[in-house]
């Protein structure tokens, strides 16, 4: 992996289609969201519930993917309500899955 930072962008139940396109391949996936970008070029959600600046601490295999943990370095919070995706469909952080 090049990047040395990134950005977690927290989703709200607005993002839904947005997300949607990041799990699947193809395309270029930026062209979806409103995004902003950083100082440094990274992109970012403006109306994310919340938005956690990050440098690369370690890259682990998973799979057919690879896990990234980085090391918080600046975080902020929106006004929306986060959510992450769970047994097909999005549940909002805080609710109890059935």
């Amino acid at each position: 992996m090049a990047a040395e930072r990134f950005i977690v962008n927290i989703v709200t139940p607005a993002h839904a289609e947005l997300a949607i396109k990041f799990a699947t391949k193809g395309e270029n996936k930026f062209a979806y969201g409103a995004f902003a970008f950083d100082e440094s070029g990274h992109p970012l959600l403006p109306d994310a519930a919340a938005v956690i600046h990050c440098e690369l601490e370690h890259v682990v295999p998973g799979g057919d993917h690879v896990i990234l943990i980085g090391r918080v370095h600046d975080a902020r919070t929106g006004s929306g309500k986060p959510v992450t995706w769970y047994r097909g469909d999005f549940l909002h952080l805080g609710e109890s899955a059935a």
